[in-house]
């Protein structure tokens, strides 16, 4: 027999085609002709898709074309997948068609287990003769990326193919009925529970019913855990007699190391939003770390600039894995571990502590030999960065070897990218306090240290008014007097918003009465020529404040509102209740307004807006500032109303109860 009269096994690959994603048809078709089917009667057209490459239809119901198609009426088909088979420049176009009898979804994991099926019939060579049938889908079924189990009707494994053998971590020699008790023996469900015989999926399937989407855990001695996604199905002879069960396993351990470090990430941003310093957060934050990565031991190190090493800010170690002794206080620059990753800036990975190749001080050799008498083989250590500064070093110890350096690696370096975030928040935020502390400081000492002298200026200018005559000096003592009154009332301010900035300053609230306040202010108000300020107030407008607090609020921003009419205007004082919990006080004027560059600084102390300095109005930029501190040491909030034009509306919202 000529190679060329041979013939390609297609019934047996249709059949596996369609075994390794659950359907009950398949076609290996050229054109319109059937090369091989399973579950698809011979007389049934075959109809094409697409241009070349694979396609999917979740339901036929709705792809336009098909209404009385004979997959439709005659065979119940509603959903298809088909990919091509790579074809040499001398064999027709062929194609590995699937269809189910239900609409689904067809997934990533289908489309592969059909794309190595086509990938083997097109690259692989027609056997010589046809008893070589067998040893060709054999070959065919090594060289999948996913694991295949078949078994007879009578419970004995009949395939186990190469890719399930190595997940399972055993030889390619192994015969089928050693390799499924080995892996049975290995097999756990997910809370860790032996699995029994007949809780395999591929001894289920034997009942007659699909299983699909079973997960497991596989335990290999020395080995990281293995998560396994399976499926399996019955296998019916041409009679329909039950014949056996086949199993598809894919090996889904990266994806759910993804998964749970997705839930790591999302925990260390809820732990660092709420965070107030590293040493609370570290160990919550280094145990879900250690949890996600399945790995006993997480260590953080930081550096401290002054010494210049890297000290341990904190560490944590699954239940019975004791390694106090191996966490060093302080690593030099430049060190085996952390130290060679701080100086360097590079993860360092160790797949396996005990290979001499990876441990080249006696130190690191010390350390790597300590740790695997101990149970630990593997380490993976990582930059803790902000740009291109280190700021600290995330070091993990595994109980196994690990090989999956590229995903681990992407992993922990994404959870340190967001601990040097954080440290560089920290660092940011100690420095605003310290400076916030020195400024708060220099402006009490100042404040206390000038008083005195004012108050000595304005008691012997007091006297010597008195005792002088001379008109043209008392109006001289009497500037001296009105310079240093202006002094002290800025001193005052600026010791009172320090105050309220620090949280020293208390309010005392009483139930008071808003209109009155407001209406007393006015009375007191002196505005220049020109302009005319009316109020909108009810008769009584009660809430819990502390009416000092308030008269202040109300006199700097009517002093304000006058003040930056310099060409007359209006001013308007409204005051209503907004709900039953909430009281509104709003000052307006038609005078020169806030230039849009300075209203994110308007109620920062010292800022005064651009058209406020080019002219002669006064002003020491605390008036606002002060009416910020005194309305949120209330619980308040004030805002500038960005939609009033001409002038400013200055809008503030007090609590009406007090929260104390």
């Amino acid at each position: 027999m000529t190679a060329s009269q041979v013939q390609v096994p297609w019934d047996a690959a249709a059949r596996l085609a369609a075994r390794l994603v659950g359907t009950p048809m398949a076609v290996i078709s050229t054109g319109e002709a059937l090369l091989g089917t399973f579950g698809f009667p011979a007389a049934c057209p075959v109809r094409r898709f697409g241009s070349g490459g694979p396609v999917t239809v979740g339901d036929l119901l709705t792809e336009p074309g098909f209404a009385g198609h004979p997959w439709l009426t005659d065979l119940g088909v509603r959903s298809m997948a088909a990919v091509p088979v790579p074809a040499a420049p001398d064999r027709p176009a062929r194609r590995v068609t699937v269809l189910d009898t239900s609409a689904r979804t067809w997934v990533e994991h289908d489309l592969a287990a059909l794309t190595e099926v086509a990938a083997m019939l097109g690259c692989a060579s027609p056997p010589a003769r046809l008893s070589e049938t067998r040893g060709f889908v054999d070959a065919l079924l090594d060289s999948l990326q996913v694991g295949v189990l078949a078994v007879g009707a009578d419970q004995r494994p009949v395939l186990f193919n190469r890719m399930l053998r190595r997940f399972c971590g055993l030889d390619d020699t192994t015969p089928p009925v050693r390799a499924l008790a080995a892996a049975g023996s290995r097999l756990r469900h997910l809370d860790g529970r032996p699995y029994l015989p007949e809780e395999m999926p591929v001894l289920c399937a034997l009942d007659g019913r699909s299983v699909r989407d079973v997960e497991a855990v596989l335990r290999v001695p020395g080995a990281p855990d293995r998560y396994a996604l399976t499926n399996a199905e019955p296998v019916y002879g041409v009679a329909g007699e039950l014949i056996g069960a086949v199993s598809t396993v894919r090996d889904v351990t990266e994806r759910r190391r993804r998964e749970r470090f997705r839930d790591c990430e999302l925990e260390m941003t809820r732990l660092l939003a709420a965070a107030d310093g590293l040493d609370r957060v570290a160990p919550p934050l280094l145990r879900a770390i250690g949890e996600a990565l399945d790995w006993p031991h997480v260590a953080l190190f930081v550096v401290d600039d002054v010494a210049d090493v890297l000290r341990t800010a904190a560490y944590w170690s699954a239940p019975g894995v004791h390694v106090d002794d191996l966490v060093p206080d302080r690593i030099p620059r430049g060190d085996a571990g952390p130290g060679f990753v701080w100086a360097t800036g590079r993860p360092l990975w160790i797949p396996d502590l005990t290979d001499p190749r990876y441990t080249g001080t006696p130190e690191a050799y010390a350390f790597a030999h300590t740790a695997a008498e101990r149970g630990l083989r593997a380490s993976l250590t990582v930059p803790v960065c902000d740009g291109d500064q280190v700021l600290g070093v995330l070091a993990t110890l595994c109980s196994t070897t690990e090989y999956d350096e590229f995903l681990l690696t992407g992993l922990l370096d994404g959870v340190a990218a967001q601990l040097g975030q954080f440290l560089t928040r920290m660092r940011s935020r100690e420095l605003t306090m310290q400076l916030n502390q020195a400024r708060n400081d220099f402006l009490t000492l100042a404040g206390h240290e000038l008083r005195t002298p004012l108050t000595s200026i304005i008691s012997y200018t007091t006297l010597l008014t008195d005792e002088l005559d001379d008109p043209d000096r008392q109006q001289m003592i009497a500037a001296v007097r009105r310079n240093v009154g202006h002094l002290q009332r800025i001193i005052d301010e600026l010791l009172e918003l320090t105050a309220l900035e620090s949280g020293h300053h208390r309010i005392r609230a009483r139930p008071t009465d808003l209109t009155a306040v407001v209406e007393a202010a006015v009375r007191d108000l002196r505005p220049p020529a020109g302009v005319r300020v009316r109020t909108e107030l009810p008769a009584a407008l009660v809430l819990d404040a502390d009416e000092k607090g308030l008269r202040q609020i109300a006199d700097q921003l009517l002093s304000n509102a006058v003040k930056y009419c310099p060409g007359g205007g209006d001013v308007l004082v409204t005051a209503a209740a907004d709900g039953p919990d909430v009281v509104e006080l709003s000052v307006a004027d038609t005078g020169i307004g806030i230039p849009d560059g300075d209203r994110e600084l308007l109620f920062t102390r010292f800022h005064r807006g651009a058209n406020a300095r080019h002219t002669a109005i006064p002003g020491n930029g605390l008036g606002l500032p002060l009416v910020r501190g005194l309305v949120e040491a209330h619980g308040g909030t004030v805002h500038l109303d960005p939609a009033h034009r001409p002038g400013t509306r200055i809008v503030i919202r007090l609590p009406r109860h007090s929260r104390e």
